[in-house]
């Protein structure tokens, strides 16, 4: 199965798309090579006309190296833990550095809103499909994860269910609080998980985050659908924020720097070639990791 990529490059008030079909996997650590050796990489792939775009849930990743701007927008839906997102921003700050760097939390949408293009365009059924059935996640599988925290009148109750985005919980509205069943009663998780979703019922307001994207266009409040008349907050990746609205009804383990890193050395040992020889660029790359304190390491893009 293809990972397909898309690439956007902006200079001198004009853009150019590439596509690279097995691309999605590996985008995180070609972007994190640095400008330069980006810029060549994504000027030898192929070009694609301005209209010829893809729906949302065929886009693995993308990113937009705005020069103008002095702005790379980026997602990827291969980064498998919160503490490989954690290095993926420690490295970025390095090997970028000058520029603002921001994630698409509206995933392809919003590399086509940042060129002018039509963002409902790309948007799949897939974030406005019916919810299915919630169940339990399983205690081992983060990227499959979504913590659900409820506020009633009388207390607070948090679960974990199994989804594949937290669009899964948002799309059956507010009647997601009756389908919650005890089996998905959680009171701390050991990992933190690839989203969330907050309901407050007395007071009809949702919010949620992602260390992911939101398919549908859900970081906007215009385009939450199933929620009439509810306040909508999007929390970004700001996983804290769920954990101090449930009251000490839902924990999590605190991510581990230091795996993260781990992770990226082995995803660097996967992309070798067969020689077990490296560009100049890559050893350099490995340098930036080895060269990382996981014990000062911050998420440092946009969080509201």
């Amino acid at each position: 199965m293809a990972e397909r990529a898309r690439y956007v490059v902006v200079r001198d008030g004009a853009w150019q798309q590439h596509y690279f079909r097995w691309g999605g996997r590996r985008l995180a650590v070609d972007v994190a090579e640095g400008p330069e050796q980006f810029g060549r990489f994504v000027a030898g792939l192929e070009p694609v006309e301005p209209g010829n775009w893809m729906y949302d849930v065929d886009c693995e990743a993308a990113a937009v190296v705005d020069h103008d701007r002095r702005l790379l927008l980026l997602f990827t839906w291969h980064l498998e833990t919160y503490a490989e997102r954690l290095t993926l921003f420690a490295v970025l700050a390095r090997t970028w550095p000058g520029w603002e760097v921001r994630w698409a939390y509206d995933g392809l949408e919003d590399v086509l809103a940042h060129v002018g293009e039509e963002p409902e365009s790309v948007r799949s059924e897939l974030g406005a499909r019916p919810g299915g059935p919630l169940h339990a996640a399983l205690p081992d599988e983060p990227d499959f994860t979504i913590a659900v925290t409820v506020t009633y009148r009388d207390g607070r109750q948090a679960h974990a269910v199994t989804g594949e985005n937290v669009a899964d919980v948002l799309a059956h509205g507010p009647g997601v609080v009756r389908q919650l069943l005890p089996a998905t009663r959680v009171s701390r998780l050991s990992h933190i998980p690839y989203g969330g979703v907050h309901i407050d019922v007395p007071a009809r307001r949702v919010a949620a985050w992602t260390r992911g994207n939101f398919l549908g266009g859900a970081a906007a409040a215009a385009r939450l659908p199933g929620w009439p008349g509810w306040d909508w907050t999007c929390w970004y990746d700001a996983h804290e924020r769920q954990r101090e609205a449930s009251a000490g009804a839902l924990a999590f383990a605190a991510p581990d720097p230091a795996a993260g890193v781990r992770a990226w050395t082995e995803r660097l040992d996967e992309l070798r070639p067969a020689d077990r020889t490296e560009s100049e660029a890559r050893t350099a790359l490995r340098s930036v990791l080895d060269a990382l304190d996981p014990t000062s390491m911050e998420c440092a893009h946009d969080r509201t």
